[in-house]
């Protein structure tokens, strides 16, 4: 999982400036919580490599109009783990305008890019797989996204929370098919890599612990069945028993950890495991009767 989080974010930085650069912009700005402070807009990210992105993206922009020259301006701050940056409150509104207008348009990719990589997230645990956005409440970028992907199939599980929206998916296959969406190639496939191992493993364990679960249940039958013939043995009536049933007794001594399948086919006149049971469900009723004093199920016909 640590090796996946390292490929995401580190193929997330490193794709190609793809047009319009403005829409990925406006979504990385749409995913960070903000304050309004004067002329600037302050925003922050517990991400450096977003802030980098987002700069990169802030070069190829052709601002217009009065905005033209407002840069994103880094904030020394005390708070730990965060970073905060400023831009111009007429730049920040042409981004907020980029957003509303591209909002009337479906499926843009290149903002669901930059959404994601602000506020979303990839959580591979023990059991299950979990994409994560939770774009900041009362923008309406939540609900833009949800729309976008409802319209290409996909199942979003959404939760609301005090802060922000946060939006699920949780089937592989589509997670895998949202990450090629968004450009994310390299993670997709190494995503598939995971679910096909996670798989083989899980089957390699299910068959491990269904033949060890099959031992122990042969061996536990082995050893009742010995602790029956050995109370038969100090009733004295092993050898009272008719052939099919001493043969079946003999067996069993002589080989105390086989299979009931395995005990059938050792006999002089091999038979299937059903008939194993049944026989030895018939020593046990009749132990049962002749420990009770009632040797009426006894047969005393001898061997043939």
């Amino acid at each position: 999982m640590e090796g996946l989080n390292h490929t995401i974010w580190d193929e997330w930085g490193a794709l190609p400036v793809s047009q319009p650069v403005k829409d990925e912009a406006a979504g990385i700005i749409d995913g960070m919580s903000y304050n309004v402070e004067g002329e600037d807009y302050l925003f922050t990210s517990p991400r450096l490599f977003v802030v980098r992105r987002l700069m990169r993206l802030w070069g190829e922009c052709e601002w217009s109009g009065p905005a033209d020259g407002e840069g994103i301006r880094l904030i020394h701050t005390q708070q730990r783990g965060r970073i905060v940056f400023s831009i111009g409150r007429r730049a920040a509104t042409e981004i907020f305008a980029v957003t509303n207008a591209m909002a009337k348009r479906t499926r843009n990719w290149n903002w669901v890019r930059g959404l994601f990589g602000s506020c979303g997230a990839l959580y591979i645990p023990r059991a299950g797989y979990y994409l994560v956005i939770r774009p900041p409440a009362g923008k309406g970028s939540a609900e833009r996204v949800q729309a976008i992907l409802k319209s290409c199939g996909f199942t979003v599980g959404v939760r609301k929370k005090m802060e922000c929206r946060e939006l699920m998916l949780r089937d592989q296959q589509q997670i895998v098919t949202f990450l090629s969406r968004i450009g994310l190639v390299k993670t997709a496939l190494d995503l598939e890599e995971t679910a096909i191992y996670r798989s083989m493993r899980s089957h390699a364990n299910k068959l491990v612990n269904c033949d060890a679960a099959n031992i122990n249940k042969s061996l536990e039958a082995a050893r009742l069945q010995m602790e029956l013939i050995r109370q038969m043995e100090d009733l004295g009536i092993v050898e009272e028993l008719p052939a099919p049933l001493f043969e079946l007794v003999m067996a069993r001594k002589k080989n105390p950890s086989i299979t009931l399948k395995e005990l059938g086919q050792t006999l002089p006149r091999p038979i299937s495991k059903s008939t194993v049971e049944y026989r030895w469900r018939k020593l046990e009723t009749m132990l049962r009767k002749q420990s009770k004093g009632d040797d009426a199920n006894v047969l005393r016909k001898g061997r043939r």
